[in-house]
């Protein structure tokens, strides 16, 4: 009886579109579990063995599910065409634009929240954070202009800093796949976080701002309502359309920036003249402890002000080969900058002006001795420092704040975008992705958004250390050289690579949570690329077994939740009060992904017999 008869084929096809809905089932309960878990590890708790498991048990959830999607045969999915790099006809950005979206990048949000509160906690020390920050920001600006000088060079790839060492170990490498996931998670990170003190700001504060001019009721609520339009307008407008406004959208980033610069400079100088520039106890160091310690956690902690150069190198593509430079083109007529200079030199620029703009303002606000209890109780300091004067320097930070916001958001946002949309390039993911890929971005940072904002910096600072470590080792490793041999022209990048993993460790001191969940972060995402290099047999037969012993995990040391938000499982009215249901999912995915594995070598041995298989159209 021939073995292509219409009955193997349905039961064939009819098992796959099943494994394709429980794909779907398993996706869903994962990322319900994954929230959940991904609250209580950025609250207050202590993670511990149980939690472990549980990351284990999601992991394999998710990855099973996307496998499970992929059961079915490719003549009934939808097919992509490959992406191709997206040509940009006339690229908009120049040096301008450029030091305009690093500064954006790095003025951001968090200056208004971190400096105020740190700098007042831990006097000298958060100075000296601030001024180690700056000098290793500056290196890494350096060591990233020139890699990016030397490939362009050698005509190689230079969007975002990881294409540095992908052109260093080969776009097959696990340490490129790293450096790119770990900075396209941080880049998330930073934008949920932009997310959440937008959200506070305009809903929480903005009311109070208003009231203080006489303006209550309905107006109050239609200009709250109004700029909430305005950042997802803009959102919108960065996310769909950006090639094609890509202009205007560079020239809107440089008035705003330069609208927030006048701003923070009027303020630095008003807060100075109202404290008198009043240093005294600059010099003291109340947190307790080894301050040497603290001077290295402390910087580690601050590094999220300064790493948005980085974002000038993801922007790479849209830049124009030559620019004018402010100042030096006025005074000598005619000339233009080759991009593979003044890209670098924006770098350098905009972290030097950022940090400028940082040690000042810290400096003014310690100036006038704010309550330390007073600030930590404030959710904006800044706000609650310029408040305690009129309602107009209220006002005024309260507009360099949403500018802030906003110019942080945006950037990191597609930066994130990206960066995923090179993974997918390079083939570590469906090309799909790649057009698709600010969607699962958005996506991704509302599921962040839940979270604790401080486990986000925090997880920022850890995981953009991380991939910048690596990013400046592949200064070495891209002339093809070991540690062994080390020349004169490697000492910066072994230097500011070491000193990146060092801060980026010292975070463990200020939250165990994140130093666990970058870790965990990192294993998964070498993981996830040595799945990837098993095939579509390995992985499925590794994955089956990977579920297996996660479901084995949970059934013996069973996790009840008690402290999660279970806002996903509340939308389904679903009850998840312990890993009850994610174990069921996960022994399902198993026996699934071995049925399917059985067919798919059934199906395949068959082949190599004169008599043929169909399925769904497909021969196989």
């Amino acid at each position: 009886m021939p073995v292509s008869t219409n009955a193997l084929r349905s039961t064939i096809l009819l098992f796959k579109v099943a494994a394709t809905i429980l794909g779907i089932l398993v996706l869903v309960i994962a990322i319900g579990f994954l929230t959940n878990e991904y609250v209580f590890l950025g609250s207050e708790a202590n993670p511990g063995f149980l939690d472990i498991a549980v990351v284990i048990g999601i992991l394999c959830a998710i990855l099973s599910g996307i496998a499970l999607l992929t059961a079915l045969p490719s003549s009934i999915r939808v097919r992509f065409q490959r992406i191709r790099r997206p040509v940009q006809s006339s690229p908009a950005y120049g040096f301008g634009s450029m030091v305009a979206v690093g500064l954006g990048a790095t003025l951001g949000s968090p200056l208004f929240i971190l400096i105020p509160l740190n700098i007042v906690q831990y006097e000298f020390v958060s100075l000296g954070s601030l001024l180690l920050a700056t000098v290793l920001s500056v290196l890494m600006a350096k060591v990233y202009a020139d890699m990016y000088t030397e490939s362009i060079a050698n005509g190689l790839d230079a969007v975002g800093g990881p294409s540095f060492t992908k052109a260093a170990t080969g776009t097959r490498s696990v340490r490129y796949f790293v450096s790119r996931l770990s900075m396209w998670i941080a880049n998330t990170a930073l934008a949920a976080y932009s997310k959440i003190v937008f959200v506070v700001f305009d809903f929480e504060l903005m009311p109070g701002i208003l009231n203080a001019f006489g303006i209550y009721g309905l107006l109050n609520e239609f200009i709250v309502w109004l700029i909430a339009g305005v950042f997802i307008a803009w959102t919108i407008l960065n996310a769909l359309f950006e090639r094609r406004f890509l202009k205007s959208i560079g020239f809107l980033q440089i008035i705003l920036t330069s609208v927030m610069m006048v701003i923070l400079v009027y303020q630095i100088g008003f807060f100075g003249h109202e404290g008198s520039w009043n240093l005294t106890g600059i010099g003291h160091f109340t947190g307790g402890g080894n301050w040497v310690a603290a001077l290295v956690i402390n910087t580690g902690y601050l590094y999220l002000l300064f790493f948005g150069f980085q974002e000038i190198q993801a922007l790479e593509r849209d830049a124009k080969e030559t620019s004018s430079i402010p100042v030096i083109s006025w005074i000598k007529k005619g000339y233009r900058m080759d991009k593979s200079q003044y890209l670098g030199l924006a770098m350098i620029a905009s972290v030097v002006i950022a940090a400028t703009v940082n040690i000042m303002y810290g400096l003014s606000v310690f100036s006038l001795h704010p309550d330390l209890t007073q600030l930590t109780n404030a959710q904006i300091p800044a706000l609650f420092i310029s408040g305690n004067f009129s309602p107009i320097q209220e006002l005024l930070t309260a507009i360099a704040f949403l500018i802030a916001t906003i110019t942080t958001f945006v950037p990191a946002f597609l930066a994130a975008s990206r960066h995923l949309s090179a993974l997918s390039e390079d083939g570590f993911m469906p090309q799909s992705v790649a057009g698709l890929s600010w969607v699962f971005t958005i996506v991704t940072i509302f599921i962040l958004a839940v979270g604790n904002e401080n486990f986000l910096i925090n997880i920022t600072d850890f995981l953009v250390l991380i991939s910048l470590g690596i990013i400046s080792f592949s200064a070495i490793w891209l002339r093809r050289r070991g540690f062994s041999t080390v020349g004169s022209s490697e000492i910066l990048p072994l230097v500011v690579g070491v000193s990146c993993f060092v801060a980026g460790a010292a975070i463990y001191f200020v939250s165990e949570s994140v130093a666990i969940f970058g870790a965990v972060s990192i294993a998964i995402a070498y993981l996830i690329y040595d799945i990837y290099e098993l095939g579509s047999l390995g992985s499925q037969l590794f994955l089956g077994v990977f579920d297996a012993i996660a479901y084995v995990l949970l059934v013996t040391y069973p996790h009840p939740f008690q402290t999660q938000s279970y806002f996903l499982f509340q939308w389904l009215n679903v009850s998840a009060s312990d890993t009850s249901m994610l174990s069921i999912f996960l022994i399902l995915s198993s026996l699934f992904l071995f049925a399917n594995l059985t067919i798919e070598l059934y199906v395949r041995s068959l082949a190599r017999k004169p008599v043929t298989l169909r399925v769904g159209g497909t021969r196989f």
